[in-house]
């Protein structure tokens, strides 16, 4: 199996996904595929079209034949994806002797067709998404089951945790915020002296650089994770999804406090989240944080449920069960 592995192109979630791909290249069976030089492809890919457009181009198949005949003993060619990034995956796009998967990373409704569109175009045989609702509605739109709902994971020993009594920060929200809770609590945790660390402008870095978010995290009592279902439901629609951010700050030891998706609860076999209370939402920080130590047994139960089941390595096997299943050759 081969797995693309392209630097070239960045995103601003880049880490996980190289988090993801460092987990799948130290399997013995896996090896990197060569980085090609973007000038070089796009010369390949001139032909190409020249070719296809005279009448030389040896596809033939109609737009769902492909998926009803995966390639057999051929080579796996697997891509980690932040989004539909077609530029990561056109240089190895005419390499005809590969079957081809992708893990494609925030599958939002507003992009289906767009996805539908990318694997006919790219003949994908396998597509495994992060989101339950999404898989169940692609699969809907296409001729044969190729999309797969994979959680997302984690790389436990990328990440840090402090001792309770350690932690600096009361309560961190990192990334999007859900404004509707946040200028509820913001003023009166403030003026109650409570350490509230949050994004203060659009898009402001609140840790500049990978291992000062590592620290921060593991400084947090704790962190407010919301879906993006709620926090920015015109880019996610409806689909409730866990994220990797509820992950790391449960490997980091954090009380994670917000809405747990109910395919989270699912994964879980119990609601690892603390939810709002939003009608007393001040109050409700204040009470945890004044008596922090009642939920140090529920940190620790989500610590060891994330290190045994919810690990990137964990995601693999369930691929490459889905993928022997259907008689693939990894």
């Amino acid at each position: 199996m081969l797995l693309v592995e392209n630097k070239i192109y960045e995103h601003v979630s880049s880490d996980t996904t190289i988090e993801f791909e460092e987990v799948i290249i130290s399997k013995s069976l896996v090896t990197k595929a060569k980085l090609i030089s973007p000038v070089f492809f796009e010369l390949i890919y001139f032909l190409y079209r020249l070719a296809k457009k005279i009448g030389f181009s040896t596809i033939s198949k109609t737009k769902s034949s492909y998926l009803k005949n995966p390639l057999k003993d051929k080579k796996h060619l697997f891509t980690v994806m932040m989004g539909l990034d077609e530029g990561k995956y056109k240089p190895y796009a005419f390499t005809t002797n590969h079957c081809r998967s992708i893990f494609l990373f925030d599958a939002w409704p507003k992009d289906y067709q767009r996805i539908i569109d990318f694997i006919y175009k790219y003949k994908i045989n396998f597509v495994f998404v992060t989101a339950a609702q999404s898989a169940e509605r692609l699969n809907n739109s296409v001729s044969r089951k190729i999309f797969f709902w994979i959680p997302e994971g984690i790389k436990i020993d990328e990440y840090l945790f402090k001792e309770y009594a350690d932690k600096q920060i009361d309560v961190l929200a990192l990334g999007r915020k859900y404004d509707k809770y946040h200028l509820m609590i913001k003023d009166d945790l403030e003026a109650a002296g409570i350490k509230y660390l949050y994004e203060k402008e659009k898009g402001e870095i609140i840790f500049p650089t990978r291992r000062e978010f590592i620290r921060g995290l593991s400084d947090a009592k704790i962190s407010i994770c919301i879906p993006s279902s709620i926090t920015h439901p015109h880019r996610a629609g409806d689909v409730e999804t866990m994220t990797i951010r509820y992950l790391q700050s449960m490997v980091s030891k954090c009380l994670v406090v917000g809405h747990a998706p109910k395919e989270m609860i699912e994964l879980f076999g119990y609601n690892p989240v603390i939810e709002i209370d939003i009608e007393k939402p001040v109050e409700q920080i204040k009470t945890i944080l004044n008596d922090y130590c009642h939920y140090k047994e529920f940190i620790e139960k989500n610590y060891k449920t994330v290190c045994e089941n919810h690990t990137w390595l964990n995601r693999w096997t369930m691929i490459e069960n889905i993928l022997v299943k259907d008689k693939e050759v990894l």
